[in-house]
């Protein structure tokens, strides 16, 4: 796990060392073991290192035997054993036993489709100085980061927005548009980033250089056509087969490895499984809520209690959980507004204090087995698209006629992709219209919405409405949002966090099998498929209890008029948000119990984004 950047510059000008390490420097938390750097006249890549595994010699860059092809790589690739062995029945001769070098001769035997061959999380830069070509590829489901900026005299990266703002060349400057979509979606979504003129290299994509000319292609999605002809118990067994073959290589470590632990299904079966197959005491992580209505505390003892595991568990009340997110945000890249990120942070924090280097994580279960009520068909999808005849003008007309939760519906009414995407945020639409100052603004912030998840007619009539939802969650939140929270707030804390549900060859099984197989009928039997395949190594309160969440009580939080959440919420110091929003306006929803309480998600929103301007902020 590492943090890598890289300059190159298309006008011939030599790298200048200083630059390429205060750049590499920014990213100390995300490698504060080892760092190192590789420059060729107008060419330089750099990383920090944290060290998993082949702690002693796995330093980077990493070069083939004549030094023409150099890597430096972030992740993990959980293959690379295996990979090893074959490209040594090749003839390659390995000088270390780090997973790094096996990209270097996947690539001097494969060349571009040498990507291919990899199972894992991954962003690596290899620079081929024979052919004076810049490759980077990141992996299939958006694990790890990678952002960027070109102009016509150079092409930057890095694996960190703070990293990338260190050149002197980029653009300190918010892009309006991220501003908006963010208080839609409590993320910006790829390629954009909260800057302009930076940009996000997107999953299952690599970037080529060469030539001074920049090509972006696609090398991995999910296939088209589901394959119907799938039975049941073959399913079943597949995801079995795959998921105890992914804790397998997954596991692998030089450094102690525990879990997070939340009373769900998904960490209960990866954490029951590595719990099997570890010849070592697991150390397991929870975290609970005061005031929080359901959490997940009692349900992950109960969990625990049937393994032979070292059990923590935290809890935190208001004042506490805000002093983490005070402390996070200022060390993060970009805004996330999900509350997920405090005890994300917070967990990563007490697993390092445990002696803890690698934690494996639950993320994914519910994206590629249904377990979001969104996956499935409820009132609101019954009159989701129906006014999209209508302009745009007339809804917002209509709707300043009727009181806040009509005007919420009528806005989902008006289009099925600003529906779904206020869907995954939480966000009232109808008090959002309020909050934005401008009219002008709020058109655009549900138009620029409505256009990122435009596509999901198309997925519907392709894939059915079950799969439609999930590969929209699959592309969108759970790249920007889950995967984002899980490597930010890990990487802050510099501990690693893996993910075995989202092992590739899992999600490509589930989306080519039937809905009616994979997916349950309705929200009561979600997740149906991964309880019956490996279900039985959880005790049976768990598989019958219903969804919670990793969230913080945020409605308790603002209903108890916490004062330091009215702060900031009603007199927002960035001068974005002053100009952006009816501050005035937040006053008075504020002071109505009502209103605040179904604002709850935006008025949060508005106390992340500006604690992270001030910090961050031009």
């Amino acid at each position: 796990m590492c943090g890598i950047c890289g300059i190159l510059n298309f006008d011939g000008t030599p790298i200048s060392p200083e630059v390429l390490n205060q750049i590499n420097d920014e990213m100390i938390m995300r490698g504060p073991d080892d760092s190192g750097q590789y420059i060729n006249n107008n060419f330089g890549m750099a990383m920090r290192r944290l060290s998993i595994i082949d702690i002693d010699f796995g330093h980077q860059p990493i070069a083939n035997k004549n030094g023409t092809i150099n890597v430096v790589f972030n992740g993990e690739i959980y293959n690379y054993i295996e990979l090893r062995k074959d490209l040594e029945q090749k003839g390659y001769r390995f000088s270390t036993n780090s997973d790094t070098e096996v990209i270097i001769y996947l690539y001097e035997e494969f060349g571009l489709d040498s990507v291919d061959y990899l199972n894992g999380m991954f962003v690596f830069a290899i620079w081929d100085s024979t052919k004076k070509r810049l490759w980077i590829a990141r992996d299939r489901l958006g694990i790890k980061p990678l952002v960027y900026f070109f102009n016509d005299k150079q092409f930057v990266f890095a694996s960190t927005l703070t990293a990338l703002k260190k050149h002197p060349n980029f653009q300190s400057e918010i892009d309006s548009e991220s501003l908006l979509l963010f208080l839609t979606l409590a993320y910006v979504p790829s390629p954009k980033t909260i800057w302009k003129n930076s940009y996000k290299l997107s999953p299952g994509h690599w970037l080529l250089i060469e030539d001074n000319k920049i090509n972006i292609n696609c090398y991995w999605d999910i296939k088209q056509n589901p394959i119907n002809n799938t039975d049941k118990k073959t399913f079943l067994k597949g995801i079995g087969d795959i998921f105890d073959n992914s804790i397998k290589i997954q596991s692998r470590s030089d450094v102690p490895v525990g879990t997070f632990l939340s009373g769900g299904v998904d960490s209960g079966v990866v954490t029951s499984l590595f719990s099997k197959h570890s010849k070592n005491t697991v150390d397991t992580f929870t975290m609970d809520f005061v005031g929080k209505n359901n959490n997940e505390g009692n349900f992950a003892k109960i969990t625990a209690k049937n393994l032979d595991i070292k059990h923590h568990l935290y809890t935190l009340d208001i004042n506490d959980a805000l002093k983490e997110l005070d402390e996070l945000l200022p060390i993060m890249d970009e805004p996330l507004g999900d509350s997920a990120i405090i005890p994300s942070y917070f967990l990563s924090k007490k697993a390092k204090e445990n002696g803890i280097k690698v934690v494996l994580c639950g993320a994914g279960g519910d994206e590629i087995f249904g377990g979001y009520n969104r996956h499935y068909k409820r009132f609101r999808d019954l009159i989701a698209g129906s006014l999209n005849f209508l302009p745009i003008k007339i809804i917002n007309k209509i709707s300043k006629i009727f009181g806040s939760k009509i005007s919420h519906y009528l806005f989902i009414a008006w289009d099925k992709g600003l529906a779904f995407g206020s869907d995954t945020s939480g966000i009232h639409l109808g008090l959002m219209r309020k909050i934005i100052h401008d009219s002008q603004n709020y058109n655009k912030a549900i138009n620029l919405t409505k256009n990122q998840f435009n596509t999901i007619k198309d997925l519907e009539k392709k894939w059915g409405f079950n799969y439609s939802r999930m590969l929209m969650d699959m592309r969108h939140y759970l790249v920007d949002n889950i995967l984002s929270i899980t490597d930010k707030t890990s990487m802050a804390s510099s501990i690693e966090a893996r993910v075995p549900l989202l092992d590739h060859r899992l999600v490509e099984l589930s989306f080519a099998t039937s809905e009616k197989i994979n997916v349950g009928k309705n929200f009561d039997n979600a997740k149906s498929s991964l309880k019956k395949s490996i279900g039985s190594v959880l005790p049976s309160q768990i598989l019958s209890q219903p969804k919670i969440g990793f969230n913080a009580p945020v409605n308790h939080w603002i209903n108890s008029r916490n004062s330091i959440l009215k702060e900031r919420i009603t007199n927002p110091r960035s001068i974005e948000l002053q100009n952006l929003l009816d501050i005035e306006m937040i006053k008075k929803i504020w002071s109505n119990h009502k209103e605040r309480n179904l604002a709850a998600e935006n008025l949060f929103l508005i106390y992340i984004l500006d604690f992270w301007l001030e910090f961050h902020g031009e």
